[in-house]
């Protein structure tokens, strides 16, 4: 499969330079729970940005070179044998997380704290690709109205936003107000949530 590999960390590299569409081997089903997603859109995110220039490299475990791309969505291509609630061809978000659901903080439902958590895109090769590996805790089915295309920031910035306004709505009541600090890529997702849950409340 093709893929746009990122082969050093570096600010100063200009576009072509930066990443290299390269062919590299498929990821396959191995265990019960995984799930091969053939990609239909990849989101570009600041922490993306941030891997490039080299900020991140003391956290990152993937040696170089590796596949960027945590904001993903396409349709499954593969399940293993034990996947229940998505089959080949269903179109899906991936969270960009993958999780094992056992570990304590799974079970509190804190799964950005999962202690055996992989992260694609940053400990290993993400959604910049043709196909991602990722396991069917990772995966939601969207709505047959939903291109992958056009929802696939929300796997991240989404989810990002959604957590921070639903936080806000719980201690929020009718006639108090929430101010949002900036209004750039999660800004603008938060306020439309914020409307959302203010909506829901009336």
């Amino acid at each position: 499969m093709k893929a746009a590999r990122l082969h050093q960390f570096d600010e100063t590299l200009t576009r072509e330079e930066l990443l290299r569409i390269e062919e590299v081997p498929e990821p396959k089903v191995q265990g019960p729970d995984d799930v091969i997603v053939r990609i239909g859109g990849a989101g570009l995110c600041r922490t993306d940005l941030h891997i490039v220039e080299g900020i991140w490299r003391s956290k990152l475990t993937p040696p170089l070179p590796y596949t960027l791309g945590h904001e993903n969505a396409g349709w499954v291509e593969a399940v293993g044998e034990g996947v229940r609630t998505v089959k080949t061809g269903d179109p899906v978000i991936v969270h960009p997380l993958i999780t094992d659901g056992t570990c304590l903080p799974c079970r509190r439902g804190e799964d950005m704290y999962c202690l055996n958590g992989r992260f694609p895109g940053a400990s290993h090769d993400g959604g910049f690709a043709q196909f991602l590996f990722t396991r069917e805790r990772s995966v939601l089915k969207l709505p047959s109205n939903l291109a992958p295309k056009d929802v696939a920031p929300y796997a991240d910035a989404g989810l990002t936003a959604y957590r921070a306004a639903r936080k806000a709505a719980a201690s929020l009541r009718p006639g108090m107000a929430a101010v949002i600090l900036g209004f750039g890529g999660l800004g603008h997702i938060a306020h439309r949530f914020s409307e959302a849950f203010a909506l829901q409340q009336l």
